[in-house]
């Protein structure tokens, strides 16, 4: 099992959405990423390895892997996904 940080951002999208079923289908696709569920949605973003996105809903979420641990650097809307990917270091 994974251990899954989330950068500042990250924690700011996961604070905008607020409660509802949106955040808890978000917070259980973070749960089956860290214990590596194979049935998940990943994909590579490209052109900006080694960033990975997860596809929950209309919901992306764009992480790296970093050792034992995961780190997600945005919790985005899927129409903002292109500009996000711009701002990952």
């Amino acid at each position: 099992m994974d251990r899954i940080l989330l950068s500042t951002r990250a924690a700011r999208d996961l604070r905008r959405l607020g409660p509802g079923p949106e955040l808890d289908r978000i917070e259980a696709g973070l749960q089956r990423l860290s214990a590596g569920d194979p049935n998940l949605d990943i994909k590579p973003v490209t052109g900006s390895a080694p960033w990975l996105r997860l596809r929950v809903g209309d919901w992306r979420i764009l992480y790296r892997p970093a050792g034992d641990e995961i780190l997600v650097a945005r919790i985005i809307h899927r129409s903002d996904l292109q500009q996000a990917i711009r701002t990952l270091e």
